[in-house]
């Protein structure tokens, strides 16, 4: 990136809405106190999840008639190429994208079709091909959202071979093991069930504990799991409640829907966006994984749909889709979010610091 040495990059993916273009690059710099647009990359639609390994950063792009997951080398002077891009038309709604720990395959979440996407990658991390996707099958009880599968996401469970899809339509987080050509192995070496109509969404890992933040969008709040060291055996060891509409958002009647987890680098803070209600929760967490409710939080704007913590773990990037901002806070001793300073960007879904 262009950005100076004393700067920090961020990427923010976004809906692009017939905009060319699509991924924003950021440059923080804490010395001047500014946030600024390098430049906008990504010349495709809907770059709605992004995601970094190396120097590469990886987008899922969120298409109504097919999937797409494509691949964008780094430049040194920060800009974007893509190196290629896995699609088919058998899925669609690409919405987020996760790496193999070795590099050798990315996955990803199909939210329209119910299904993961497998694409593999070359030695240079470049796509090399697809493989053929995993369908789920079944629903849940709300039948407005919940009709069919809907897979939001799929993360690996840390040190692990293990992928822990997330799926919102069927109640379920289901974890398949990633055999060595990166194809997924079935049947599933387990499947989560969550109370019915939970709608999961998405998942953080605990950067140090075998312990797993499940957010469930429907049900407004958090499930935590303990796992065994093999990354399987999942047991539910607390529930989590978030904050709810407040003020103008519950008079304007807004739904209330949980969004993404974040724990902090050193695991003793659990930040959790929600959209409806615009707030941060944050939480507590103990040296056995137990979590304390601590406070919330305005979130800088409407609609948060993605939190991304520093490197550092010293602030809180957050994507305020529905308000058009990326919003900025610094954060204390104590893990207090105090805002910082905020930047333009349409429609932005994810932000992510670079590693």
């Amino acid at each position: 990136m262009t950005a100076q040495r004393s700067e920090q990059a961020l990427f923010a993916g976004t809906y692009t809405d017939g905009r060319a273009g699509g991924i924003f690059e950021l440059a923080f710099n804490e010395e001047a106190g500014s946030l600024r647009i390098v430049r906008e990359a990504g010349k495709a639609p809907n770059p709605s999840f992004v995601a970094q390994r190396g120097r590469h950063l990886y987008a899922a792009h969120e298409l109504d008639d097919r999937s797409c997951l494509a691949a964008y080398a780094i430049e040194g002077d920060g800009s974007l190429v893509c190196r290629g891009a896995c699609s088919s038309p058998a899925d669609a709604g690409t919405c987020f994208v996760a790496v193999h720990p070795d590099g050798r395959c990315l996955y990803g979440a199909n939210y329209q079709s119910g299904s993961v996407g497998l694409c593999l990658l070359a030695s240079d991390g470049n796509p090399r091909g697809g493989l053929p996707s995993v369908h789920h099958a079944g629903g849940g009880p709300n039948r407005e959202r919940q009709s069919a599968p809907h897979v939001h996401s799929a993360s690996f469970v840390p040190g692990t071979d293990l992928l822990a899809v997330v799926d919102l339509g069927c109640d379920t987080v289901t974890l398949y093991r990633a055999g060595t050509a990166g194809a997924l192995d079935m049947p599933p070496a387990e499947v989560v069930r969550v109370p019915g109509g939970s709608g999961p969404r998405m998942l953080a890992f605990h950067p140090r504990l075998p312990v797993a933040a499940l957010v469930n969008e429907l049900a407004n709040d958090v499930l935590l799991f303990r796992f065994d060291r093999t990354g399987l055996n999942w047991k539910r060891i607390g529930r989590l409640e978030l904050p709810t509409a407040r003020g103008d958002a519950s008079r304007s009647g807004r739904a209330v829907l949980a969004a993404h987890p974040a724990f902090s680098p050193d695991g003793s803070r659990l930040y959790v966006s929600v959209r409806g209600s615009d707030r941060i929760a944050l939480f507590d967490i103990d040296g056995s994984g137990s979590a304390s409710a601590r406070a919330d939080y305005p979130s800088g704007g409407r609609g948060p749909r993605h939190i991304s913590l520093s490197p550092a773990g010293d602030r809180l990037a957050v994507a305020n889709q529905d308000s058009d901002e990326v919003v900025l806070f610094a954060l204390t001793a104590n893990g207090r979010p105090i805002e910082e300073m905020r930047i333009a960007v349409p429609r932005p879904s994810c932000v992510a610091w670079e590693r």
